[in-house]
């Protein structure tokens, strides 16, 4: 029996949706608690590592995991990867490309509108028997007619832009790799510099991946450019923002409104400032966890792995990484 190591704790109804897309000849197993220690005590036996969650896969667990093939990442970020171990190890990585992207996106633009219409705050009000329909109504926008801002524009970029174009938006965008012309037109979307994008956007919404040109993007000089009254939705990864750099500009009105999927410490810690704060919306990066996306999810992550374990390399379809230090 093959092994393959989770390195997340999966339980409950989760972990049968996992246990579904097992292939034959294959065990799962995974871990007890999310941490890097738990995760090195138990890959010596692993054939595979089906890497989700925030446990980082570093020199300590490339060292003890001796009969370790091949990781699959169940989505596509590798922030979690150290990626000179794996160089040493040569240990191929494979991502699911795409495979969630659909519910990132909604997830995105649910975040907008939630902001723009402080469900929040209005929500909450309501259910203490607030009812001021027009005061709190005139304090709320529609987002027909405003400029969306978006750093990156892949997969999910696009797909982002493509729903938020069919509620009459303007879309401006700023990524180290401009799109072709021709997608550009098809999505209604305006390339520009990064200054520029901050400067004008009504809405900022990040899409790109956390590299170190990246990490912090969004920060107190950056926040400055923007217009008074700002939107900001993260739903890409929680160290593109300065978090600190942030909470100043909600506590002094800069930044209107916030949505927060992704947060520099997962989980948030309990004394976490921006939690007191009635104007962010915040989810436990679940942007890209639908039944329908987790379930895709795992079919093409153990799809991957079976076909790697049986030498069919060229039937794999999700993107190789080429892994580089």
């Amino acid at each position: 029996m093959k092994i393959i190591q989770i390195t997340n704790t999966y339980k409950g109804d989760v972990l049968e949706i996992v246990k579904k897309h097992v292939p034959e000849g294959f065990e799962i197993r995974t871990l007890s608690e999310n941490s890097v220690d738990e995760l090195e005590k138990n890959v010596s036996d692993a054939d595979y590592i089906l890497a989700s969650g925030r446990v980082k896969i570093d020199e300590r667990v490339l060292a003890n995991a001796p009969k370790l093939k091949m990781i699959q990442r169940t989505g596509v970020g590798i922030d979690t990867l150290d990626l000179a171990a794996l160089n040493n190890h040569n240990i191929p990585v494979y991502v699911n490309k795409g495979v969630n992207s659909q519910s990132v996106a909604e997830h995105s633009v649910l975040m907008i509108l939630a902001c723009l219409r402080k469900l929040s705050i209005i929500n909450d009000n309501t259910k203490k028997g607030i009812w001021k329909k027009q005061a709190q109504g005139i304090t709320t926008f529609e987002l027909c007619g405003k400029k969306v801002g978006m750093l990156g524009m892949g997969n999910i970029g696009q797909k982002t832009a493509r729903l938020i174009s069919a509620f009459g938006a303007q879309i401006i965008y700023y990524d180290k790799y401009r799109q072709p012309e021709e997608l550009e037109k098809e999505l209604g979307i305006k390339y520009d510099t990064l200054e520029n994008v901050l400067k004008n956007a009504d809405i900022v919404s990040l899409h790109c991946p956390l590299t170190e040109d990246t990490r912090h993007v969004i920060n107190s000089e950056s926040i400055a450019l923007m217009k008074d009254g700002v939107v900001i939705v993260n739903t890409a990864r929680g160290s593109l923002i300065d978090e600190e750099a942030l909470y100043n500009a909600i506590k002094n009105g800069k930044v209107a409104y916030a949505g927060l999927d992704v947060h520099e410490k997962e989980p948030i810690p309990e004394d976490d400032k921006l939690m007191a704060c009635d104007n962010i919306i915040v989810t436990p990066h679940i942007g890209g966890v639908t039944y329908d996306s987790f379930d895709a999810m795992m079919k093409a992550a153990m799809r991957n792995i079976e076909l790697f374990d049986s030498g069919r390399l060229d039937e794999i379809k999700e993107l190789k990484l080429k892994v580089e230090a």
